[in-house]
């Protein structure tokens, strides 16, 4: 871990920002079936080395993985029985969801897990995402019981967290005005003890335990009767979130003038020597109908941050850009910063200081969370300058990479004993300094939380909500 005030190194230095940065696509093109199989191939590759080098480890892992995100009481018979062909009770497990889909369509599917066209390759293609997740996660973290449970929800990673170590060092981030917990809203910063008709603009409300932005409202003065005011904030806050605890009251922060809505997705890790670099910054925009969330978006890009230049689409990514970006992308026109301008060459003045801020983000997380081995951040260019939405466990984005190419594979596979091992000494140091924990019942290493072990995948806000569940993630 650094030292306080070490300097940190350039965020594109590493190795695995190189491979994680400058790909080309494979034959076919991103998400064809090819690239699909090929992908799958790797997952199913991963699994029997990983069943060779580590495989108790990796017996214990997916056993309480799947607990809490598929079969439930059912995981540990299935596991004792199949065990070595995993890969297929995980295509079977598809196969299931995909009759399930067509009985229960799902409602429309955000932008970043659109499936590919054609029967083959949306089952290869579903298979992948289903199971690339797991192994990742274990490549990664090993045996690590708080990145299984933090990836089925936030349990720890909070938006407070998050919020906390941006503050301590020196990341800006959206000003809060307010947290709600379930009957009522403490006001805070300027709205502190105004009136109800104190004016405090555009606002957005956020679950402190949410993802994806489900549960996002926003609140923009002029529309649908809202107009600015905390007595028209409070009036939301009760239609909408009544009994719902940790509603966050925001700034709503808008694009630096004229550029488009968007955010740059940065992925940062912790690597073998122990050092925190740069995994990869995409960019996300050209959201549709002009939304305010990047969770829309249609164009996405992938930036050489040592340049702080667009270079080509990140059409491997999802479905959406594959056929809204083609397998290069567009070039820049106009400015290259507003509405459909942004391309292959538009430039982003000081993004690589904002990746560096990440990078001290991390540090700073990990301090308090020493599990947390991969963070994907979102920023924006905004009418003050760079700002910082949050941090996210990236249990769902570092998988994209793992798995692309055979170079990436190679590496996170080569090295998967050595983050286990590292995570595992830095997590005991942690939890020896414990007094309340108990060799048997510590939090980042030891059994599921039963709380949590108990509401499986179907409930996760009743543990979060549950004082037991929370407890058991003492920091």
């Amino acid at each position: 871990m650094a030292a306080k005030g070490a300097k940190i190194k350039s965020p594109t230095m590493s190795s695995v920002y190189e491979f994680s940065t400058f790909m080309e696509p494979p034959m076919g093109g991103w998400l064809a079936t090819f690239d699909c199989l090929s992908r799958s191939l790797r997952v199913v590759m991963a699994f029997y080395a990983l069943l060779v080098t580590q495989p108790i480890s990796l017996f214990r892992y997916l056993n309480k993985f799947h607990k809490l995100f598929h079969w439930g009481s059912w995981a540990s018979p299935i596991m004792m029985l199949f065990f070595p062909a995993w890969p297929f009770v995980m295509l079977a497990t598809v196969a299931w969801q995909k009759l399930r889909d067509i009985v229960w369509p799902p409602k429309e599917i955000n932008c970043f897990f659109t499936e590919p066209d054609g029967l083959f390759a949306r089952w290869l293609w579903a298979f992948y995402m289903e199971s690339s997740v797991p192994l990742a996660i274990f490549m990664i973290h090993g045996d690590s019981t708080a990145a299984i449970v933090n990836a089925l929800h936030d349990f720890v990673l909070t938006k407070p967290f998050w919020r906390r170590h941006m503050e301590k060092t020196g990341m800006p981030f959206p000003l809060q005005l307010g947290c709600w917990d379930g009957a009522e809203c403490d006001w805070w910063a300027r709205a502190k003890d105004k009136g109800a008709d104190y004016q405090v603009g555009d606002i957005v409300l956020k679950l402190m335990d949410g993802c994806l932005g489900r549960g996002d409202t926003f609140l923009e003065k002029g529309k649908d009767g809202f107009d600015g005011t905390i007595a028209a904030v409070n009036r939301v806050l009760e239609e909408k979130y009544r009994g719902t605890k940790g509603v966050l009251v925001l700034e709503w922060i808008r694009p630096a003038q004229g550029r488009e809505v968007h955010s740059f997705d940065i992925v940062t890790m912790v690597t073998p020597d122990g050092s925190i670099q740069l995994v990869s910054c995409l960019y996300w925009g050209h959201c549709r109908n002009g939304g305010s969330s990047t969770h829309d978006s249609t164009a996405g890009f992938v930036i050489d941050v040592a340049k702080e230049e667009v270079i080509r689409a990140a059409s491997w990514y999802s479905a959406v850009f594959a056929k809204s970006m083609g397998q290069t992308g567009p070039t820049m026109t106009g400015t290259g910063m507003g509405f459909g301008e942004v391309g292959i060459g538009s430039k982003f003045p000081g993004l690589k200081e904002v990746c560096e801020k990440a990078i001290a983000g991390h540090y700073s997380a990990l301090e308090e969370q020493p599990w947390l081995h991969a963070i994907g951040w979102d920023a924006m260019f905004s009418t003050t300058g760079p700002i910082f939405f949050e941090g996210n466990y990236a249990s769902h984005r570092i998988p994209r990479r793992v798995f692309l190419t055979w170079r990436s594979w190679f590496y996170f596979l080569w090295n998967s004993c050595a983050f286990a091992s590292m995570l595992e000494r830095r997590v005991t140091a942690y939890e020896e300094k414990q007094p309340c924990l108990s060799k048997d019942n510590r939090p980042m290493s030891g059994p599921l939380p039963l709380a949590v072990e108990r509401a499986g995948a179907a409930e996760p806000k009743r543990v979060a909500a549950s004082a037991g569940g929370l407890a058991a993630f003492a920091r």
